[in-house]
């Protein structure tokens, strides 16, 4: 009786620290960063990634050359997605279920993880790809800039 007492009560006294506290969102101005992302895919237009990104950025996709550098990253990738997008012929492109899975920031820095589920109409039937959107963004000189943005596939 006493030993599950004990346990008893060692379980309520670590409930909390086990607990899946939800995450907390991000700010306004990451968010912009973010849904400017989303609005890309979901209006097949790479325009709006012009300004976005950070002069030392990263972003890294499943499509070749799979990485492109610089201020001008954003476009860069966004016009190999386009590309790929009208060459497979798919249709009705856009991001769906899109969820924060993780934010962290400090002063200068965030990151922020956005699992998502990518959409559209192939060969007149439809498909989906599950994924992950990953950023980090600098704040320098008083802007919020995307620093990376890689997306991955889920196994």
């Amino acid at each position: 009786m006493k030993v599950r007492t004990a346990v008893a009560l060692l379980a309520f006294a670590l409930a909390p620290a086990l607990a899946v506290a939800a995450p907390k969102p991000p700010p306004a101005p990451i968010m912009k960063l973010a849904n400017a992302v989303i609005r890309a895919a979901d209006t097949n237009n790479g325009s709006g990634l012009a300004g976005i990104f950070a002069g030392d950025a990263v972003v890294v996709d499943e499509n070749p050359p799979f990485v492109w550098r610089g201020a001008g990253a954003g476009v860069a990738w966004w016009a190999v997605v386009d590309a790929t997008i009208a060459k497979a012929k798919l249709t009705n492109f856009r991001a769906a279920n899109v969820r924060i899975g993780e934010f962290r920031q400090t002063a200068t820095d965030a990151y922020l993880v956005q699992s998502l589920t990518i959409v559209g109409t192939a060969g007149g039937k439809p498909f989906a790809e599950d994924g992950t959107m990953t950023y980090t963004f600098h704040n320098g000189g008083g802007a919020w800039l995307i620093s990376t943005a890689v997306w991955t596939t889920k196994p």
